[in-house]
């Protein structure tokens, strides 16, 4: 990786690892359309990354939730992105749900992302 990468990695990191309480916070303390409109408020106050950019931003919020006690959390991902992003503030939150139910029968995600598997049931916020 070239320094310029790994220079704007670790700023991005920094960046995600400064938001993660507030997230966290919101994420376990309030329904999913109040959590998604407050991130939403707070990215709409930050830059609009190009897509290069916004790759960035992706890999260190997959990083630091891989790391975060407990599994990975794609709301979590969601969260984190649309509140250190214009661009990603201004996207359908997208929730799938398969019919049949139990661990892995939901997943969330940006309308710009392509789900790795099919959803019965999709809900846009």
């Amino acid at each position: 990786m070239a320094p310029y990468h790994r220079a704007s990695t670790a700023l991005e990191l920094l960046r995600v690892i400064a938001a993660l309480p507030r997230v966290e916070w919101t994420r376990l303390s309030m329904g999913f359309e109040p959590a998604v409109g407050a991130m939403r408020a707070r990215g709409q106050h930050c830059v609009r990354r190009e897509p290069r950019q916004r790759v960035l931003l992706q890999r260190a919020i997959g990083w630091l939730d891989a790391r975060v006690p407990g599994e990975t959390n794609c709301y979590r991902r969601v969260l984190l992105e649309i509140s250190l992003d214009a661009g990603a503030a201004t996207e359908p939150v997208v929730i799938g749900l398969k019919a049949k139910g139990g661990p892995g029968s939901g997943h969330v995600w940006l309308a710009s992302s392509v789900p790795l598997s099919h959803y019965d049931l999709k809900l846009v916020l």
